[in-house]
């Protein structure tokens, strides 16, 4: 089991980091114009255009004329008299790797001293193991030190912000409202997918059925307008989510609920599927044979093995919570995850993209090992390992 967990966690680290390569070469390749703020483009100079791309590692000072533009009297070839060289690609890879953790500075209250300039953490570890201090002469009294992310910092949409503390602040809200719908949408679903189960072919069979197609068949968004209007009429509730009302929880209300919705009927809809197979096998016949009581048969044999698929994906869904919701937060107007990867690709902000895709591939691939790891606790008889060594 050990050795299989390094295996697949080895593995999910060699995604991550593929996914992530590719996703940066890909954004280094689109006109440098992308980096700079509208503002930018029309006020700065060449020069200082060139100079900002040599802060964010794209340019260089070309090694023939030093940064001149000149060899002798003529215009170097080499920078076609600019100066400054495109860098290669993937020495800008190797650049966003080596920085993804630094160390900064902070002070007693917690807030990083913007006066001291961060350093990558195998630099620090480098001077430290020299007996070096590379902050030594700007720590004072109360000052610390703390290993952080580095991402980069937005360009455009939340201009000068650490692009994690801008994926912090929308993650916590999206979290929060995705973590309460997706315990309301589990309880709800696997409870109406058990009656559905042992109900099958009743009343409470067929509005369940009916429910789940509705659902999945009609738009979301209609749906949506349909629970706001509802909820807005008939309990006044708020139509927009704001974290500075007056009773802030009455505005998260709405957007749980239609979050909800959606997973609740597919709960509903794959319990009882896999309920339904379990009751048609021999080893249920038995137990009812045995004069176990139907609650026993339902939850102690039957539940007990459907659920277990269900629970591959459930650490999926929990962590993918982070991600928000496009269609729910752009509805309810909640500053979320959800709208941010499109509004970062529709404003050009590379680094911020490309800190979202970050986490999004994270997330999805521990949520699938963490499922793997699950089943197994649910039910022992899942050996993720066998005599070669795969699932």
């Amino acid at each position: 089991m050990a050795r299989y967990i390094l295996k697949r966690l080895f593995q999910s680290l060699i995604t991550v980091l593929l996914v992530v390569s590719v996703v940066f070469v890909l954004l280094r390749m689109m006109p440098s114009d992308y980096f700079f703020t509208e503002d930018e483009l029309m006020k700065f100079t060449e020069v200082q255009k060139n100079a900002k791309l040599e802060r964010l590692g794209m340019m260089e000072m070309c090694p023939e004329c030093h940064g001149s533009g000149k060899i002798g009297e003529e215009p170097c070839g080499h920078c076609r008299g600019e100066g400054y060289v495109n860098r290669s690609v993937f020495a800008q890879l190797g650049d966003f790797f080596y920085q993804m953790l630094e160390m900064r500075v902070y002070n007693a209250k917690g807030k990083e001293v913007k006066t001291v300039t961060p350093v990558p953490l195998w630099t620090y570890l480098s001077q430290k193991n020299a007996g070096q201090n590379p902050f030594e002469g700007s720590m004072k009294e109360g000052y610390s030190t703390r290993v952080v992310f580095n991402l980069g910092k937005s360009i455009r949409l939340e201009k000068g912000q650490y692009v994690t503390d801008v994926i912090q602040t929308k993650m916590s809200v999206s979290m929060e409202i995705g973590l309460i719908s997706l315990a309301i949408s589990l309880m709800l679903g696997v409870a109406f997918g058990v009656l559905q189960a042992h109900y099958k072919g009743g009343a409470f069979d067929h509005v369940g059925t009916g429910f789940t197609v509705i659902v999945n068949a009609v738009p979301h968004l209609v749906i949506y307008t349909i629970i706001m209007i509802a909820g807005s009429s008939l309990f006044g509730l708020p139509m927009r989510y704001d974290a500075t009302a007056a009773n802030p929880t009455l505005t998260k209300i709405l957007p749980i609920v239609c979050l909800s919705v959606a997973s609740t009927a597919g709960y509903m809809l794959w319990t009882r599927r896999y309920m339904v197979d379990e009751l048609n096998k021999d080893y249920i016949r038995l137990a009812k044979l045995k004069g176990l009581s139907t609650g026993k048969v339902m939850f102690r044999h039957v539940l007990k093995n459907a659920f277990v698929p269900l629970a591959q994906y459930l650490p999926y869904s929990i962590l993918l919570t982070v991600g928000g919701s496009l269609l729910v937060e752009t509805f309810f107007s909640v500053p979320g995850m959800g709208p941010e990867l499109t509004k970062a690709i529709g404003r050009y902000d590379l680094n911020l993209v490309q800190g979202i895709v970050l986490l999004y591939a994270t997330m999805g691939i521990l949520g699938v090992f963490l499922g793997d790891l699950l089943m197994t606790v649910i039910d022992p008889r899942i050996k993720l390992t066998g005599k070669g060594d795969v699932r």
